[in-house]
């Protein structure tokens, strides 16, 4: 029978494609995670990867391994999940990621409510982006995390992963004075000729921002970089350029920048978990928790 641990670094390592990211991702050496994928290969009796460059890529049967190795590993989570689901209590750890904006909007309230209703559980709150939580919900380093995917732009889940929406953020756009009672009248094509603020290329948000202007018959000119939508916001408010965000990130100080709302434009804010948890009493009250704490939001709208 195969030792599910070394099974574990092969599929880090289809993931990582470098024996570094996968000894740093184990705390163990390189030597070490190269020994063990030897030995691995002397149980199988085929070869496993092949070097091309400076990465390592999976030959046929190790791929075949890997796709087996991600239904054992969600199948001995479900075993764990349904044996802590006898249990009278809702006790252990929990680690919630979170992007910042839904820090203090989600994950906070969820957190505090938990706290209240099941002393004996300890609650985790950390500060991750998707790009980071997602596979650190994979990688079974946090049990869930509160993520999103903009309507522009479609986003497939690893195996084993899913993801429950909890609400929809609108797109708005903001705009300084003149430029902003011209958009809310007319739309987005009042500001075609502005300069434009958005976050770096390759950030989620940028492909809504060029999504939305097409849409409008036009290629934003884009003048100023932000990485945060707070600072976004505070580049519009000094007069530098127009700029789509979120509504959720738009802070009390900052609402009377909003124009109007871009047209089919949102993020949906959701919770992404491991199939396999969803038995264990802790993921389902912290899921059932931020359902919760969306709600009163929902009522209000």
């Amino acid at each position: 029978m195969y030792d599910i641990r070394r099974l574990i670094l092969l599929r880090d390592l289809a993931e990582r494609s470098t024996m570094t990211a996968v000894s740093e991702l184990h705390g163990i050496t390189t030597s070490a995670v190269s020994q063990q994928l030897r030995i691995l290969e002397d149980e199988v009796g085929r070869v496993l990867t092949r070097r091309e460059g400076r990465t390592l890529r999976l030959t046929p049967a190790g791929r075949i391994l890997v796709d087996h190795t991600s239904r054992i590993v969600a199948a001995l989570e479900e075993a764990e999940s349904a044996v802590a689901a006898t249990a009278e209590a809702v006790t252990g750890v929990l680690t919630l990621a979170t992007f910042r904006t839904a820090q203090s909007r989600l994950a906070l309230p969820a957190a505090t409510l938990l706290k209240r209703e099941y002393p004996a559980l300890r609650v985790r709150v950390v500060d991750q982006m998707p790009v980071d939580s997602v596979p650190a919900v994979r990688q079974q380093e946090v049990d869930l995390a509160i993520t999103y995917s903009y309507s522009f732009r479609a986003r497939d889940l690893p195996f084993g992963l899913s993801s429950e929406v909890l609400f929809s953020d609108p797109l708005v756009l903001l705009a300084p004075p003149g430029l902003r009672e011209r958009a809310a009248q007319h739309g987005l094509a009042e500001v075609r000729d502005a300069d434009w603020i958005a976050a770096r290329d390759g950030a989620p948000s940028i492909v809504s921002v060029v999504y939305a202007c097409g849409e409008a018959g036009f290629a934003p000119r884009i003048e100023h970089r932000s990485g945060s939508f707070e600072g976004m916001a505070e580049m519009v408010a000094h007069g530098l350029g127009v700029a789509i965000v979120p509504e959720m990130s738009v802070s009390e100080h900052h609402r009377a920048l909003i124009a109007c709302t871009i047209a089919n434009g949102s993020r949906q804010i959701g919770v992404t978990y491991r199939l396999a948890s969803l038995e264990r009493p802790a993921v389902a009250a912290a899921i059932r928790a931020l359902r919760l704490t969306v709600l009163p939001t929902q009522l209000a709208s």
